[in-house]
C-alpha cells in the first residue's frame, strides 16, 4: 500500500503518517520544504497545492490520497487568502489524484461545515440544516465548504470521501492549536466560563476515522468524526483536574456576547491574532454537539479515548516537549 498525504507536517497529519508506517504503509508527503520535520522514512515530495505544476507525478501509483494541507484562520481579512488555500488548493489536490489513478482520496475538512445551534438538546449530523448567517461571519467555514465542493464535484469523476472532525486534542499539538485552552487554565488564576459547548475528539481516533474513511467510505459521502459532547464548564473541570490547577471560573451570562464581540473585534485587528475575532466569540455562546452515528455504521468507527484520557496525554506531551 502506497499513500500520498498533504497537511503531513500538521498535528492531524503528522499523527496519520506516524499510524501509516507503523501499519506498513509507503508514505509520500507533500511538503513546501524538503527539509520538512517528517519521520524517517517518508518520502518528501517538493511541492505547493496553490501551484498545481508543482505537483508533477508526486503521488503516481498511490492507493490513498489524504488531503489534509489547509489554512487555519478566523481573521475576515484573510478571506480570499483562506478561499484561495483551502478551496482552490484542494481542487488542484483532487484533478492531481485523479490524473495519478489514485484509488481513493479522503479530504479531511471540519465539523464547522455542519453547522452550531443554540440548544444542547439539537445534536447535529450530516444532514442538519446549516444555521443562516454563518458564512458571512466565519470565513474559516467558507472556506471548507469550498473544500467540500471541490471534492463532491471530484466524486462525480473519481472516489473522493469527506471526513469532518470537531474539535481536536491530545498529543502531537506543535502549534497549540486545540492546546491554547489547556495552557489557559494551567496558567490563569481566573477564567471567563461561556454559556456554550462543543464536542471534543482525540487526535488519534480521528487518524483511525480518516483511515476507515479511507477503505470504507462512500464516495461522495461525509462522515462526522466526534467523540463527546462537553458544556465547557465541563471541558474546563476536566482540563483543570489533568494539569492539577484550580482557577476561578466566571460564568459569561447571554448579555455579555455582543459586548465581547466589539472588544475581540477591536483587540483582532490591533494584534492581528487568528483567534480574536467575532466568529470565536459567537462559537463560545452556541453548542457544536454532533452525533458520529454515520461514521459508526458505515465506516465501524467509533472513538476509543474519553476527553479526560485525551487531555492527560496532551498535557503530557506538552511538559515533555516544554511547550507550557
Amino acid at each position: 500500500m502506497k499513500a500520498f498525504v498533504t497537511g503531513a507536517t500538521g498535528f492531524i497529519g503528522r499523527r496519520l503518517v506516524d499510524k501509516l508506517q507503523r501499519e506498513g504503509v509507503e508514505v509520500i508527503a507533500l511538503a513546501r520544504d524538503a527539509r520538512a520535520r517528517l519521520p524517517d522514512g517518508v518520502r518528501i515530495a517538493c511541492g505547493d497545492i496553490l501551484q498545481p505544476e508543482s505537483l508533477g507525478a508526486a503521488g503516481a501509483g498511490c492507493d490513498r490520497l489524504y488531503h489534509l494541507a489547509a489554512l487555519i484562520t478566523f481573521d475576515p481579512r484573510r478571506r480570499a487568502e483562506l478561499l484561495r488555500v483551502n478551496g482552490a488548493g484542494t481542487a488542484n489536490v483532487l484533478a492531481a489524484a485523479q490524473r495519478w489513478n489514485v484509488a481513493r482520496t479522503i479530504v479531511v475538512s471540519s465539523a464547522c461545515t455542519i453547522g452550531l445551534s443554540y440548544a444542547k438538546e439539537n445534536i447535529l449530523d450530516e444532514d442538519s440544516p446549516r444555521a443562516p448567517g454563518l458564512i458571512e461571519n466565519n470565513p474559516y467555514l467558507e472556506s471548507k465548504l469550498a473544500a467540500e465542493r471541490a471534492a463532491l464535484d471530484a466524486a462525480r469523476e473519481c472516489h473522493v470521501t469527506i471526513v469532518n472532525p470537531t474539535t481536536v486534542y491530545g498529543p502531537g499539538d506543535w502549534s497549540l492549536n486545540s492546546g491554547t485552552l489547556v495552557v489557559q487554565v494551567a496558567r490563569a488564576r481566573a477564567l471567563p466560563l461561556p454559556p456554550g459547548g462543543s464536542n471534543v475528539v482525540d487526535v488519534d481516533d480521528v487518524v483511525e476515522g480518516i483511515i476507515a474513511a479511507g477503505e470504507r467510505g462512500k464516495s461522495g459521502a461525509r462522515y462526522i468524526l466526534g467523540g463527546e459532547n462537553l458544556s465547557f464548564a465541563q471541558i474546563f473541570a476536566t482540563v483543570a483536574r489533568a494539569v492539577q490547577r484550580r482557577p476561578i471560573l466566571l460564568p459569561l451570562p447571554a448579555w455579555m456576547r455582543a459586548p465581547m464581540t466589539l472588544a475581540v473585534r477591536i483587540a483582532g485587528r490591533a494584534t492581528g491574532n487568528r483567534f480574536l475575532t467575532p466568529q470565536i466569540v459567537g462559537d463560545l455562546f452556541a453548542f457544536k454537539f454532533y452525533s458520529s452515528a454515520c461514521a459508526g455504521r458505515e465506516l465501524g468507527w467509533s472513538p476509543r479515548y474519553s476527553f479526560s484520557t485525551s487531555i492527560e496525554r496532551a498535557w503530557g506531551f506538552y511538559q515533555r516537549e516544554q511547550l507550557v
